[in-house]
């Protein structure tokens, strides 16, 4: 018995053994060091008033659990109460005789271990919606960096209809083979749409070209054509004009016209109009018409 009481009060976990009215009947002092009350405060009331709230339906049912089961062993977790009104974790191991009617418990206190996981759980869920919210926002950057190419494309190569059954594009500034591919896509889809039977490029603003864009511009036109219209290439520069010969490129059946007023006429000429100029009815200074 000796030696049991040396180990019952040197052991550094929480031993007790409770009694069948729910009181403590021994405790060791670890009891102290861990919830600050002292043994005599321990054994004073039901150890039930030391347990958080929360966790006495599940406490309950587990002791009742033993006692109805003899001699089974309980393991479970709830929070106790310290002196100074904090909770700690208890881990429980407990047995009981069931010729005495007493339980004799084992509890370690995992409080730290308890903590540490609901650090890792809400840091976790902090990640979540960090990852949550990072998607989120890089979709909107995505879709608005979408949006300003687009409108950046529709205004450095848009398409006009100047006519009934005429539509231009005219092209400013450098044009390499990745444009050139988005030019040709965006004249189809309106040559398409609107029905056009001519579509004008005016490439008056176009100072070089290398075989890939000269290439693409004569696909534009066969593609065109394909679709029922007729293109028209406007204001070859001298420039680029040496550049299509040097590369031997076949011209041969392009409508290529000096500017875009040309190719407009020669767009309504082919369709059989007629633009004729006619005088003003009141000119500037001139005599207005006799009222009677």
């Amino acid at each position: 018995m000796a030696d049991f009481t040396r180990f019952f009060h040197t052991s550094h976990e929480l031993l007790a053994i409770t009694g069948a009215d729910g009181h403590f009947v021994d405790l060791n002092p670890m009891w102290t060091a861990v919830l600050g009350h002292s043994l005599d405060e321990l054994r004073a009331a039901p150890f039930l008033e030391f347990v958080h709230p929360d966790d006495r339906e599940a406490t309950v049912a587990e002791v009742a659990r033993v006692h109805v089961k003899g001699g089974g062993t309980a393991r479970f977790e709830n929070r106790y109460r310290r002196s100074d009104g904090s909770y700690r974790w208890l881990s429980w191991s407990a047995v009981q005789d069931a010729l005495t009617g007493l339980s004799y418990c084992c509890a370690h206190d995992v409080t730290a271990f308890k903590e540490a996981l609901a650090d890792r759980e809400q840091a976790l869920a902090l990640t979540a919606q960090f990852e949550a919210d990072y998607r989120r926002i890089e979709d909107e950057l995505r879709q608005r960096v979408e949006a300003q190419q687009q409108a950046i494309e529709s205004m450095s190569t848009p398409i006009i209809q100047v006519w009934d059954d005429i539509v231009t594009m005219p092209v400013v500034g450098l044009v390499d083979s990745m444009r050139a591919a988005d030019m040709k896509n965006s004249l189809l889809e309106t040559v398409a749409r609107t029905r056009a039977r001519f579509a004008i490029v005016d490439l008056t603003g176009v100072d070089t070209v290398d075989t890939a864009t000269a290439d693409h511009l004569l696909k534009v036109m066969r593609a065109v054509g394909l679709l029922g219209a007729r293109c028209v290439i406007t204001g070859i520069q001298p420039s680029v004009a040496q550049i299509i010969v040097g590369l031997g490129l076949d011209m041969q059946g392009v409508t290529t016209l000096r500017s875009l007023r040309e190719g407009l006429k020669y767009c309504m000429r082919m369709m059989g109009l007629k633009v004729t100029r006619e005088a003003p009815a009141n000119p500037v200074g001139g005599a207005g018409p006799d009222i009677a």
